[in-house]
């Protein structure tokens, strides 16, 4: 799909704060979940922040992007393993 696709594919605008900064976000999603998912975000970055005070922004970026996909893995592997055990007692 191209940007010109995506952004008039886009419903909602949404301005969201992540580590202080302002963020406009553009999606079909709902502005509530859109709202939901930046504060997601925002909470893992200033944990993060706060253990890591000497490293950089864009470097507490990177680790809380890692922490988030860490998680989503895990919950996939659950998912995945749940799933398993419900088609076995079937």
């Amino acid at each position: 799909m191209s940007a010109a696709n995506r952004s008039a594919a886009a419903k909602h605008r949404v301005q969201v704060r992540i580590g202080d900064e302002d963020f406009v976000l553009r999606s079909e999603a709902p502005p509530e979940y859109m709202q939901k998912v930046a504060a997601v975000v925002d909470a893992k970055f200033s944990e993060l922040q706060a253990i890591y005070r000497h490293v950089p922004r864009h470097r507490v970026a990177i680790l809380t992007a890692l922490h988030l996909a860490d998680e989503l893995e895990r919950l996939r592997a659950e998912n995945q393993e749940l799933l398993a055990l419900l088609k076995e007692a079937r």
